[in-house]
């Protein structure tokens, strides 16, 4: 029996949030703007039209290769990739094929297993999108909005020999760059595209296979399953007898296989030439500290100041990082309420299991960090029980006023009056006398299990608003 191993190499292109396009002024909003709208001569590859370089996208995306500890090139240059479609109004696009703007970066994940992963990134290479095809049954329809909105091209060394790597890859290069704020890094909003190129050779070969590039990929899982789907389709074909050709494939979601689109094209297809009309992109040093030291707080740094800063487990700061959006909730809601462990508790808890049961962001959360931060506050005052804080938490989903307000109205106001707590205790004692005789008796490791019952018929007899800790202190002493 042969012993296969497969290849993996990502081609991702991340759309960048800079407003405008990358050769003209237009804006970049092309989902919220009227079809065609957000043109002009340039962007719409009219001849004699000329391109200039939005300073603006270079920032960016130099942004984006110190996040990926990629040697930023002084000077880069760009290119022609000559194609003929309909969404590409020049007939060509530009990008940068020879010398690339960055480069040698790498991405380090862990795996579910705790396995570490290293992962070499060849290049960084900025590059304009095309426009929109919108198909229908008996026509296509074109938006140019799209056209050229800068793109940066992230290419992978073929490092990743597995769906799960290349699964953890795509999210851990996902939480990096929205660490940076240059991309929205959304496959839902088209911010976010992923090629994969697959081959697979003989377990302890160095010669790698013939590989396959699937496209048409619209999500993380998407891309597991089209990796697992061609992997056993090459073994299979080899094995068979049969020869993998060189081509690009479409995945299909409802087959769950992939397709034929075409053969592969090599450089020499699309005959790649120098850009004329742009000149070199120079990139100074100076100009590129200048950029690193205007870098957001990453992900890693955002952890340890989590840790030192709030007093959190390595494991919640974690948690907690994960996504910048749920990071800066915490943040919100620590600062509202002042105790960072108690809202961190909140929030993994109470906050992620409705996220989890509505299917929904942290952004699409109705309490906000404020109102949850005022809630956790008002258990620390000890206005109201942490019982009491449950059912709060609960009506805050569908109620927009403040804690307060709604404690208020409903009486929720915990009860703190020691004479009106002592006489709920002594009604307990006296109508548990087994429960009392029964803590008396016992040894020093039973005690307390018996105590927590005796209080809990208190809290119950209260209705949840009795201050918990004179409740303890005063059944204590009592018994």
């Amino acid at each position: 029996m042969r012993e296969w191993e497969s290849v993996i190499g990502l081609e991702v292109h991340l759309q960048l949030k800079t407003g405008t396009k990358v050769w003209c002024g237009c804006s970049a909003d092309y989902d919220n703007a009227e079809s065609n709208t957000n043109t002009c001569p340039i962007c719409l590859g009219h001849p004699g039209a000329l391109p200039k370089l939005n300073k603006k996208v270079v920032e960016y995306a130099v942004k984006a290769g110190l996040a990926l500890n990629c040697k930023i090139n002084n000077e880069s240059s760009f290119d022609r990739k000559n194609y003929f479609y309909p969404d590409t109004p020049k007939n060509y696009q530009i990008t940068q094929f020879d010398k690339s703007y960055a480069e040698k970066g790498s991405l380090e994940f862990k795996l579910n297993s705790g396995r570490e992963v290293k992962v070499g990134i060849t290049k960084l290479q900025i590059e304009e999108d095309a426009a929109k095809s919108i198909h229908a049954e008996h026509e296509s329809l074109i938006n140019f909005n799209r056209a050229s909105i800068p793109l940066i091209e992230i290419i992978s060394e073929p490092d990743m020999r597995s769906s799960e790597e290349a699964y953890e890859y795509l999210n851990t290069l996902k939480s990096i760059i929205k660490y940076t704020g240059v991309s929205d890094v959304s496959m839902e909003l088209g911010s976010l595209r992923c090629d994969a190129n697959i081959s697979v050779m003989e377990k302890g070969s160095k010669v790698y296979g013939t590989r396959v590039e699937v496209k048409n990929l619209n999500s993380f899982k998407a891309v597991a399953r089209a990796i697992d789907y061609e992997i056993g389709r090459q073994i299979e074909t080899i094995e068979n007898g049969g020869k993998i050709h060189q081509e690009t494939r479409l995945w299909d979601e409802e087959s769950q296989t992939t397709k034929v689109m075409r053969s592969k094209e090599e450089a020499m297809d699309y005959r790649y030439f120098p850009e004329p009309d742009l000149l070199k992109l120079v990139i100074t040093d100076e100009e590129i500290e200048a950029i690193r030291e205007t870098m957001p707080e990453s992900k890693v740094e955002k952890i340890e100041r989590f840790i030192t800063e709030y007093g959190l487990p390595e494991y919640d700061a974690n948690i907690l990082c994960e996504d910048i959006e749920l990071a800066d909730y915490f943040e919100g809601v620590a600062k509202s309420s002042n105790n960072g462990k108690l809202s961190a508790n909140w929030i993994m808890t109470d906050v992620m299991r409705v996220l989890k049961d509505k299917n929904a962001t942290i952004e699409e959360f109705t309490i906000s960090a404020e109102h949850l931060g005022q809630i956790i506050a008002l258990i620390e005052k000890g206005t109201i029980s942490t019982k009491i804080a449950k059912e709060l938490f609960e009506i805050k989903l569908a109620d927009e006023r403040t804690p307060e307000e709604i404690v208020k109205e409903k009486g929720m106001v915990q009860v703190a009056d020691t004479g009106a707590i002592e006489a709920m205790v002594d009604e307990v004692i006296a109508n548990n006398p087994k429960m009392v005789e029964d803590y008396r008796n016992s040894d020093e490791g039973r005690k307390p299990r018996v105590l927590k019952g005796l209080i809990g018929q208190v809290m119950k007899l209260s209705k949840g608003k009795a201050n918990p800790t004179l409740v303890t202190e005063i059944m204590t002493n009592k018994l």
